[in-house]
């Protein structure tokens, strides 16, 4: 291939949705590309906002695409829906299962007004509230106990809708006020929820429940990487599932940490944030206590280096414009110093990194995509790195203009695809667009 190959894949009124945002892509093994997306149905903005969970599988290297299949939607409409947003996927090659993680909001709630807590009991139960503020709990067949533990009139089914005595009473996942019905709703935080795929990515699962494993009674929001998480292959954690995910503290300032799973993707546990025990002007950082935007290390991504040392890419809000990097030794339970790669220019934005396959010739090909300006979202840059990270020698701007959220893969022909957010008109998001290029590791080399 001698250039780059690019098509819209998801544009304003493709699906019935009038935006789309936050690319998520990988490869499966049987050399599958899939797709994911936010569905924002009525207006590009983040939750509070309806957005549904939206793939497209390509079966030829991204030739052609897939019809949009709908993941995950839940109830409610237009600002004031209910939220499934920011989607990250993976694929356990020893099992062949897919999973996709992704950030669950009530109607009304988002990233700034999520409350504490993770929205379950000790045993599991989502916990509900009335319009008074009294707690109830929702068992998982759907029977509702008050704080007592008695059972209650009370139903809830797998949509959410609240039924008593053969009469509908809301939906617990609406906007609080917005039903005349209502009666009792879940808990107005975020929830991080995953979903799997036993078929290469054709039907999924429904949602499960994550927070009650990897989410601290303290933080508000919790969501995904954005983009791709990775199957570790080296050493003692080899086979071990960790998908990059962000949270905020009580004050509400951001922090990011990986979770895991040794276990095929049956339980996950979180490892500790690169901001707990980290050293910035003078002070040691934790997650639960930083206070300053200038300490964010938010969205993240992740690879395995031939060591088995994972090197973890870091969205970075202290004033240095660059991508900020760190390394971990166990298999991203713990983290070492966080530097900057003074390479890596950056306007405070979501970034891609993927590893290459290895050729057999001792290179430890890297491939990082993000906005290489440090104050717009604008020049789509896709380098190369030949040394694990180290220098970065090779470089292709493959969008001129705006681009913003990103997401790389290597297809099973050896090409590169790279899934982005493209704008014509600075002015409305609304005219996003969702673009998948193609190109070869010699053109970028080029």
């Amino acid at each position: 291939m001698s250039n780059i190959h690019s098509e819209a894949i998801f544009y304003p009124g493709f699906a019935d949705s009038k935006s789309y945002r936050i690319p998520s892509m990988i490869t499966t093994s049987k050399g599958t590309v899939i797709a994911g997306i936010d569905a924002r149905l009525v207006d590009q903005r983040d939750n509070p906002n309806k957005i549904d969970v939206t793939i497209r599988r390509s079966v030829d290297n991204g030739e052609t695409w897939g019809s949009a299949q709908k993941l995950v939607a839940y109830p409610g409409e237009g600002l004031d829906g209910a939220a499934a947003i920011d989607t990250s996927l993976l694929e356990d090659e020893e099992t062949g299962t897919i999973f996709m993680i992704f950030c669950h909001s009530p109607g009304g709630v988002g990233l700034w007004n999520s409350e504490s807590g993770i929205g379950f009991d000790s045993d599991g139960r989502r916990k509900l509230y009335d319009q008074n503020g009294h707690i109830y709990f929702l068992a998982k067949d759907g029977q509702v106990y008050d704080s007592d533990n008695n059972l209650t009139d009370y139903t809830v089914d797998d949509q959410g809708t609240v039924n008593k005595e053969n009469q509908l009473h809301g939906n617990i996942y609406l906007k609080k006020g917005i039903d005349a019905n209502e009666s009792l709703l879940e808990a107005r935080t975020c929830f991080l929820q995953i979903i799997q795929s036993e078929d290469d990515g054709c039907t999924w699962s429904k949602p499960r429940e994550l927070n009650v494993m990897v989410k601290e009674e303290w933080m508000k929001f919790i969501g995904s990487g954005p983009g791709r998480g990775i199957q570790l292959k080296q050493g003692k954690h080899a086979g071990r599932l960790v998908f990059p995910i962000y949270f905020s503290n009580e004050a509400g300032h951001l922090s990011c940490a990986c979770i895991y799973s040794d276990d095929y993707g049956l339980t996950w546990q979180r490892g500790e944030s690169p901001n707990d025990g980290r050293e910035l002007d003078g002070e040691i950082l934790s997650a639960e206590t930083i206070s300053e935007g200038k300490q964010y290390l938010t969205e993240s991504q992740v690879i395995e280096l031939p060591t088995g040392e994972l090197k973890y890419y870091l969205r970075n809000h202290y004033e240095i414009k660059r991508t900020a990097v760190t390394t971990s030794k166990d298999g991203g339970e713990t983290w070492e110093e966080v530097t900057f790669d003074m390479a890596l220019v950056d306007p405070i934005c979501q970034s891609s990194v993927a590893l290459y396959p290895d050729l057999g010739d001792g290179k430890v090909r890297v491939l990082f995509s993000n906005p290489n300006d440090e104050e717009t979202r604008i020049k789509g840059t896709v380098r190369l790195s030949e040394d694990g990270g180290k220098t970065w020698p090779y470089s292709k701007v493959i969008e001129e203009g705006f681009y913003g959220y990103s997401c790389l893969t290597v297809l099973q022909n050896g090409e590169i695809g790279v899934l982005y957010e493209r704008v014509h008109d600075y002015n409305d998001w609304n005219k996003m667009d969702i673009q998948f290029s193609k190109f070869s590791l010699e053109w970028l080399k080029s």
